[in-house]
């Protein structure tokens, strides 16, 4: 999800809920998730995982712009993530639903001022990583390489 506002760009972020069952429990993230067999299509279900995730429904609050690069969290070439850009019209209320702890508004802008590398528990071994610093929060994996793409895109930021 991009906003615009003023000259900025902005994304919303969300910080999953700490559980024992999930790979990415406690991880920054963008709004969206796993595909159900009810779901008629990908695009379907990160439709229903955003409302789900933080209230917020795309089709009513803005409007798609496109794909992203196809990836694989965690490096896990059997699992393939679609990230989905959509441009909102103005600021969504946000709900955040069970699977969340919390959810905030990030500056396109100033994230590459954030970028650095921290420290990550992987498989219960620490490792360093790249990432970005988020109101002292670590933005890495999967969702640091979509916010790094997306920062690459001609227009955002003022890329030529």
């Amino acid at each position: 999800m991009l906003l615009e506002t003023g000259n900025d760009l902005e994304t919303l972020l969300i910080q999953r809920t700490e559980r024992h069952d999930d790979p990415w429990s406690g991880q920054i993230g963008l709004p969206g998730g796993r595909v159900k067999p009810s779901d008629p299509s990908t695009k379907a279900a990160l439709l229903r995982e955003v409302v789900e995730e933080v209230g917020v429904d795309l089709g009513s609050e803005g409007e798609e712009i496109g794909p992203l690069s196809l990836g694989h969290p965690m490096r896990r070439t059997e699992m393939r993530v679609q990230p989905w850009v959509y441009g909102l019209w103005r600021r969504p209320s946000v709900i955040i639903g069970p699977e969340v702890s919390s959810a905030f508004w990030v500056s396109l802008q100033q994230l590459p001022s954030m970028q650095t590398t921290g420290d990550v528990l992987i498989r219960g071994v620490e490792r360093s990583v790249e990432c970005f610093l988020v109101n002292g929060k670590i933005v890495w994996g999967f969702t640091y390489r979509v916010l790094t793409e997306l920062l690459q895109i001609p227009g955002v930021l003022g890329n030529p």
